[in-house]
């Protein structure tokens, strides 16, 4: 289980990498916002595995850890958009 919660580390580190060359960082995460981008995203794919194995077995705890990641690193991006949206101000400007 070491290894696979390495992989599903590494696996977050990368998604989060990803999302950062996307902008998808919100522009009030200011000059560090790209390192919480991937701890976001580290964090996210390691509950996600971990979930996966409590809830469909190993075999697809792998999956459930790449999806749950991709959500947690758009969801602060989809909800500052909300925010911004509601407030009438434009984003990242």
């Amino acid at each position: 289980m070491l290894a696979l919660s390495l992989f599903w580390f590494v696996l977050g580190i990368l998604i989060g990498a990803l999302a950062n060359a996307a902008r998808l960082r919100p522009s009030s995460w200011d000059r560090h916002g790209w390192l919480l981008m991937l701890g976001v995203g580290a964090l996210a794919a390691l509950l996600g595995g971990w979930l996966g194995v409590l809830l469909l077995e190993r075999n697809l705890a792998t999956a459930m850890a790449l999806w749950v990641a991709v959500f947690g690193v758009t969801l602060p991006w989809l909800l500052t958009r909300e925010w911004f949206k509601a407030k009438g101000i434009a984003p990242g400007k």
